[in-house]
């Protein structure tokens, strides 16, 4: 496949760059420090994953057939060598030479056959489904690709921001579920519900589908959603911010979340894990992975972790458990199978906590960041079992099928006393909290087929992609309310009556179903040696369906549908090879996204719909070791949902909606992912972002924000040091999240409801040995006083976790 200006080492398959200067830093461009002697421990552990190890500790650039790695072990090095000695002395024994191609860049290839010797027997590659987009065992912050657009490009190939937080980075920073994962992704921010649960936020839009490894899945929830499951089963986490309709049909303009599950592992590999924080936190962990039949053929992974901790607020406390297993299968050189597990099961009562309640004028009551007005028999119940099977063939190197299909089946249940609809009046001490009860749940199932090649035609190489799609949600949420209660804000720890000594109130049952189907289709042209142009698009087909049911009576209380069909939405863009490292795009989507409120007639809105423009640059630095981007961009979209505050509550019991008019969201982007020098990391971006009414039929609003919740700037910054010399051994890491003050439209509130603020976050790791290391991150290291969330309608802040510190033991055997 035909790919310019990306690569200096020979790309003829099924020769592969192992390492591409993972860590190739600067000083790795003149040549003379290759001849220095460096302080380098690296234990004994199969060959390939030696070697990416010490791409990443020395620069080196070292091209590789992945079939000569197969089945070879690296042996162990714990001294100060030059990084060509260190190669030498990893290929020791392994068959292999290192042949220099000038500069930092090695080719490797088998020893010569000497008279009287013979040959090896050829071993078969095992790459594995999109492996070699794979962040697992590079030790970088820096992604080598992606595989959001069915296939993995690298992030320069892609006319939109993309942002991939890599394995590596989830472990350093103890990134363990996906809620923190997406609260240190550029440009993302979180709204936590009253109830559980969380809303993904990106330039101001909201987004409820999830990709599984590339498919998507409408994921719309209500309490303890999949945020705050655990992230230890990925590989790496992508993020694409804009519209997203070519991916998934039916697609808000915010973006795309892609989670990329590990696989199993073609070397024998053993992680142990042990972790003991503040508040009780106490946690163990333990992946293992490697071949099971001599041939490497079938590989296996399975993760186990446990975590029993309790939290900076009052009575809340969890007992989360997660488990993950998977298998690959070689069923022929070009034919593989995958199949993968997960199961989660969170108790405990984190995911209810319902925070503070503010005054009427937007202050805050004088009580302790420890304070929780929560009933403390409150506790819920979270249990998702995912199920995929995946297969793919491989007809050539330039062409290949490609099927997946997802399960996943989720329960909640739980029961709380909120402070809901209510503010405290200026100088009161009381508000009341009615009582909830949930029964959630949820199947979603999905199926992908798609198939993508290269060819050569009209003196121009292309690419195509086409597939299709489909996906069902069908959910069925129920809850009890209860009478109210009388809570005293200052007495917190006063007993708050349980539902079995309150009055049943009222009784709902909601019941939903969405499908979708699509087809779609890609087309990347190499118009010329720098210039490529992307066209696409998505016909898509919506249905939706749901009804609230009164569950005494059986009556109907509220029915919906909204279906829509053939629905086709176009995506333009075009990427220009400025230099080898440096590439401008352009890019263009419109957006089309089915709505499932209603208005005040019970009437379902009409789609939102809108345009989405992005323009760019970026670059792979140091041979892909850092990769950055500055983006501009601007998003129009018309018959947004808002809440009608003029209507009755006839819409579940709370107010209606309405389309607004239109309204605009733009900004610029800036981020860095990789090395910048040896042993020195970064991981971050900055966001400037700003949203506003166009039109709409209350005129007030015209030029006001449309969300208060999206701040103006917003910086999302994680770097990490490895220590020279003789402390070679010590890991140093720092980072900041900042975002600005978040205002408010009421005319009673104050303004700003709270000012910017900045959380600074450290680590400290240590290598005891060849097998063990130590690390003790601390969160909030100043321990600033913040609310981390602050609720659209301001009855509810989240006060932010004070400092906090986190010791992680980790053996790799």
């Amino acid at each position: 496949m035909h790919r310019p200006h990306h690569h200096r080492l020979p790309a003829r398959l099924p020769l592969i760059a192992l390492c591409l200067g993972l860590a190739a830093p600067a000083w790795a461009q003149t040549g003379s420090p290759l001849a220095s002697p460096l302080p380098l421990s690296i234990s004994a552990q199969p060959l390939d994953k030696a070697l990416t190890e010490l791409a990443a500790k020395t620069g080196l650039l070292i091209g590789v057939d992945s079939s000569l790695l197969a089945g070879k072990q690296g042996p162990a090095l714990d001294g100060s060598y030059t990084p060509a000695t260190a190669l030498d002395k990893l290929l020791e024994g392994s068959g292999l030479e290192a042949v220099s191609q000038g500069g930092n860049e090695y080719t490797l290839r088998r020893l010569p056959v000497r008279q009287g010797e013979t040959t090896l027997a050829p071993v078969a590659v095992t790459a594995g489904i999109e492996r070699s987009a794979t962040s697992e065992g590079t030790g970088s912050y820096a992604a080598r690709g992606t595989t959001l657009f069915k296939g993995t490009q690298s992030l320069k190939e892609i006319p939109q921001s993309v942002t991939v937080i890599t394995r590596q980075r989830m472990d350093d920073q103890g990134l363990d579920t996906l809620e923190d994962v997406l609260a240190n992704a550029t440009g993302v921010t979180l709204r936590r519900r009253v109830g559980g649960g969380n809303d993904i936020i990106i330039r101001g839009f909201e987004t409820s589908t999830i990709q599984y490894d590339g498919m998507p899945l409408p994921r719309t929830y209500t309490n303890g959603n999949m945020l705050l499951a655990s992230s230890v089963h990925l590989d790496r986490v992508e993020v694409l911010r804009g519209a997203q309709g070519l991916l998934e049909g039916a697609g808000s303009p915010a973006g795309a979340v892609n989670l990329v599950r590990k696989r199993g592992t073609a070397e024998r590999r053993l992680m142990v894990e042990g972790r003991a924080g503040s508040w009780d936190n106490y946690g163990a962990r333990i992946d293992a992975g490697g071949p099971l039949n001599e041939a490497g053929t079938l590989r296996a992974r399975a993760v186990l972790d446990y975590e029993d901790k309790n939290a900076y607020v009052d009575k809340v406390w969890d007992r989360n458990l997660s488990a993950y297993a998977a298998l690959d299968f070689d069923a022929t050189p070009d034919t593989t199978l995958g199949l993968g597990l997960a199961h989660t099961r969170f108790r405990g009562n984190s995911s209810i906590y319902n925070g503070l309640p503010r005054h009427a004028d937007g202050s805050m009551p004088d009580v302790s960041r420890r304070a929780n007005m929560d009933a403390d028999w409150s506790e819920s119940t979270r249990e998702e079992t995912q199920l995929f099977v995946d297969f793919e063939h491989r007809f050539n190197p330039d062409w290949k099928l490609k099927a997946s299909g997802i399960y996943i089946d989720e329960t909640y249940d739980g029961a709380t006393a909120l402070s809901y609809f209510r503010l405290i009046p200026v100088g009161g001490n009381a508000m009341t909290a009615p009582g909830f009860a949930y029964d959630f749940g949820g199947r979603s199932k999905g199926l992908d087929i798609n198939l993508s090649g290269a060819f050569q035609a009209l003196g121009i190489a292309h690419e195509i992609v086409v597939g299709g799609s489909y996906s069902n949600q069908e959910r069925d949420d129920a809850f009890d309310e209860y009478t109210n209660t009388t809570i005293d804000i200052f007495d917190s720890k006063a007993d708050i009556t349980p539902l079995g000594a309150r009055a049943l109130n009222r009784m709902r049952d909601l019941s939903s179903k969405t499908t979708q189907r699509g087809l779609y289709g890609l087309w990347r042209g190499h118009l010329t040696e720098r210039a490529t142009l992307i066209l696409g698009g998505r016909t898509s087909w919506y249905d939706y369906r749901s009804a609230i049911v009164n569950p005494v009576n059986g009556v109907i209380v509220t029915r919906s549908r909204e279906k829509e069909s053939g629905e086709f939405t176009p995506y333009g863009g075009l990427v220009y090879a400025l230099t080898p490292q440096w590439s401008a795009y352009a890019s263009y989507a419109e957006i089309f996204e089915p709505q499932s409120v209603t208005d005040a007639g019970l009437k379902v809105l009409p789609p939102m719909t809108g345009v989405n423009y992005e323009l760019g640059i970026k670059g792979e630095l140091f041979d892909g070791a850092l990769n950055t981007s500055l983006a501009v961009f601007r998003v129009d979209q018309e018959n947004r949902a808002i809440t009608d505050y003029e209507s009755p509550m006839l819409c579940g019991g709370w107010y209606c909606s309405r389309a607004a008019g239109k309204v605009r969201s733009q900004g610029v982007e800036l981020e860095a992912h990789g090395t910048l020098a040896r042993g020195w990391q970064l991981s971050g971006g900055y966001t400037y972002s700003r949203n506003k009414y166009l039109k709409d039929a209350d005129e007030s609003l015209v030029g006001k924000p449309f969300n208060y919740e999206t701040p103006r700037h917003m910086l999302r910054l994680w770097s990490d040091y490895q220590l020279a010399g003789e402390l070679g051994k010590w890991r140093i890491g720092a980072g900041v999240n900042y975002r600005s003050k978040q205002e408010t439209d009421s005319a009673t509130m104050k303004n700003p409801v709270q000012g910017g603020y900045a959380v600074w976050n450290a680590r400290v790791a240590y290598r005891i040995d060849k097998t063990w290391s130590a690390a003790l991150n601390v969160e909030n290291l100043f321990d600033k006083r913040y609310y981390s969330n602050i609720s659209a309608n301001y009855l509810h802040s989240y006060v932010g976790e004070p400092r906090n510190v986190l010791l992680t033991v980790r053996g790799s055997f």
